[in-house]
């Protein structure tokens, strides 16, 4: 149940508010869990979401989340590039999925809402802070512990979110399932690498996992895996230089779309804490080469941790990078990100990209091309 998990998106705007602004950026949050919480039981119901008894209520929430948007970056001072993305990105979505509601096209509508989570989760979710102002949220309302858990750690709830994850793992049909069982304990990997200063949170509950009486061979590999890499994880704050070098290490420099599909597990729990270490590298501010530079790594490891939406963070981040027109950055940028849209949009019948996608590339080659 991803919508609501916009809420994270405010909540981390308050932590990163200067004082003066911060009862205001608190109101706002409010405002926003409230109308996200009338708003999600129509996202997932067809029959209500089409309803016209249900128009008013669902435009009036929709149109108080764009107000949100728009409002929340005269609050705040400097903030990291990756909160622009984001903002821009969710505006953007939420304007067109109430056009598309205006006009009857429910079902895109209703894909774009549950989907807008997907562009800010990554760069918010990293900080690790469990959310301090959060609306509970009855388990009725979902499927299963499974969506019960996915709710909480978009919405930065990570002790709601771990035991709902670890109370679907008790389920011997998750424990027997190679994707079930692997993706919640992806996540509570996640979960114990960001939320704590040392990988033993992690080895101590992977080390249980271990003993689930139906847990799926493969799935026992891959934990196997994880607890290789992090016996050779390095929590200390390293520098840019020393994370470019430690990533180009790994996956090496002259990246190919191998670091996309093909992934060693054992990379995995570095791959989740660089991250976390990149978007702290950009809350910092850097200079626009260091932008740049931090950016392409992001989408990189975006890449190898799974990021295969159509609304790609990484695609994102590479735009960005190119735009910024460093000359040492920018052109890995472009290539990256053409490389990776030929490779996409590619099949049996050879590389044809829609004429969207290439028009929009053929744009931004083009401006490349003009700054250099």
């Amino acid at each position: 149940m991803r919508p609501l998990s916009l809420i994270l998106f405010y909540s981390f705007f308050a932590l990163c508010s200067t004082h003066s602004a911060a009862q205001d950026i608190n109101s706002e949050m409010q405002q926003a869990s409230q109308s996200l919480t009338e708003l999600m039981p129509f996202i997932y119901s067809d029959q209500e979401f089409r309803s016209p008894e249900n128009k008013q209520t669902i435009v009036q929430n929709i149109d108080s989340l764009i107000g949100i948007i728009e409002r929340t970056p005269q609050l705040l001072g400097d903030h990291a590039v990756t909160l622009e993305i984001s903002q821009q990105s969710l505006l953007g979505s939420l304007k067109q999925a109430k056009t598309l509601y205006n006009t009857g096209s429910y079902a895109t509508s209703q894909y774009l809402l549950s989907g807008v989570p997907i562009i800010c989760s990554s760069c918010h979710i990293q900080d690790g802070q469990q959310a301090s102002l959060t609306k509970n949220m009855d388990r009725t309302l979902f499927a299963n512990d499974y969506s019960f858990a996915e709710f909480n750690y978009y919405l930065r709830n990570y002790s709601q979110a771990k035991s709902a994850y670890l109370a679907y793992l008790k389920i011997p049909a998750t424990q027997a399932s190679r994707v079930q069982a692997g993706k919640t304990l992806e996540r509570l990997l996640d979960i114990s690498l960001i939320t704590a200063h040392s990988s033993q949170p992690a080895l101590d509950l992977l080390g249980e996992a271990l003993t689930l009486p139906k847990l799926d061979l493969e799935v026992k590999h891959t934990v196997a895996k994880w607890q290789q890499g992090l016996r050779d994880l390095n929590y200390g704050q390293q520098t840019l230089d020393a994370l470019e070098k430690s990533i180009y290490t790994t996956f090496d420099e002259h990246f190919t779309l191998e670091h996309e599909f093909i992934f060693n597990e054992d990379n995995r729990p570095k791959a989740v804490l660089w991250r976390l270490q990149l978007h702290k590298h950009l809350r910092d501010n850097p200079n626009t080469q260091n932008t740049a530079r931090a950016l392409y790594l992001l989408s990189i490891l975006e890449r190898t941790l799974g990021d295969q939406l159509d609304i790609s963070l990484a695609n994102m981040y590479l735009k960005e990078c190119i735009r910024l027109n460093v000359k040492e950055y920018s052109g890995k940028c472009l290539n990256e990100y053409e490389n990776h849209l030929y490779f996409y949009y590619g099949g049996s019948s050879g590389e044809h990209l829609p004429d969207a996608v290439l028009e929009e590339l053929n744009q931004i080659k083009t401006r490349y091309s003009k700054s250099i």
